[in-house]
């Protein structure tokens, strides 16, 4: 039986007033720290040393801080109708599986929600697998997308099986779906001939990538009681 994409343990930490309240701090400050072109690798450790951070913070940390700079390729859900779409497949399922599976999502700096798994080049279906591979097709259905083409990276093990899952659910919804497994995703996405789905800030930092949010449109209208632990900087 396949295991849920749930919360870790130690995620109860979130749910921790105070300690959210630090992290938030330390997301302020990690975010002025790169906005001045200081090293996020140093940066980080330096921020989280100052906050005592622990292992799971310091990941959210990293997923949620910002440099702020320009990104001018989002699309919006209007301007996908007929157009071709590129999707970096393990970035948008794992964060799906665990918005299905009750697990944190974290939404950073620049709006985006980012899940918390490590893959490091290990990937098992989950429970929420299948289901996510639906919520997703459907969700490009409803917006009008002509074609999509998914990417899964060749290294992660069950890639090519992921690949084989996409393209018959695609077919049993009647969309039409391509997913491989390939070397390179991220230049591939960044060259893309159509719009990006993905929350990768390497390949949304891109000169040139139209890109769309596709993970906040399914949520907000199929997910709506998933765990967002918000570290957004309002001020």
């Amino acid at each position: 039986m396949r295991k849920h994409r749930g919360p870790a343990p130690e995620d109860e930490l979130f749910r921790d007033p105070r300690r959210l309240w630090r992290l938030r701090e330390a997301v302020a400050d990690l975010s002025w720290l790169l906005r001045r072109n200081y090293s996020a690798k140093a940066a980080g450790e330096l921020v989280g040393n100052r906050y005592q951070l622990t292992g799971r913070e310091r990941l959210a940390l990293s997923h949620a801080a910002w440099d702020r700079r320009e990104r001018s390729g989002r699309l919006q859900s209007d301007e996908l109708k007929g157009k071709i779409v590129c999707v970096d497949g393990f970035n948008l399922l794992i964060t799906l599986e665990t918005a299905l599976g009750g697990g944190v999502l974290i939404r950073g700096v620049d709006g985006r929600l980012r899940d918390l798994a490590s893959v490091h080049g290990h990937y098992t279906l989950r429970a929420e697998t299948e289901a996510a591979i639906r919520l997703a097709l459907e969700g490009l259905r409803e917006i009008g997308v002509r074609r999509s083409h998914w990417l899964f990276d060749r290294p992660v093990s069950n890639s090519g099986r992921l690949a084989s899952l996409v393209e018959s659910i695609a077919r049993e919804l009647g969309v039409e779906a391509e997913a491989e497994a390939v070397d390179g995703v991220d230049s591939r996405l960044k060259h893309c001939d159509g719009v990006v789905l993905s929350a990768d800030t390497a390949i949304l930092d891109s000169k040139g990538v139209q890109w769309y949010d596709l993970v906040e449109y399914l949520i907000e209208r199929k997910i709506p009681n998933a765990w967002i632990v918000d570290l957004e900087d309002k001020g």
